[in-house]
């Protein structure tokens, strides 16, 4: 599932950031390249990178598949 349409960023985009070693919403942005958009997409993106974080590591590799 997309959690940013603007920028094209999956749910899976995320996770694989946060496998990666981004730890925040911030980081994420960066390594996703986003571009300011609507910002309608703040929150879950938050959510998203919260329960990332929050996951085991095999979890959030296998979710990233």
């Amino acid at each position: 599932m997309y959690v940013c349409i603007c920028n094209a960023v999956s749910e899976s985009d995320v996770h694989s950031c946060v496998a990666a070693g981004a730890s925040s919403t911030a980081q994420v942005k960066k390594a996703c390249g986003w571009k300011p958009g609507c910002g309608s997409c703040t929150r879950r993106l938050s959510e998203v990178v919260g329960r990332a974080c929050a996951a085991p590591v095999q979890e959030v590799e296998t979710s990233a598949a």
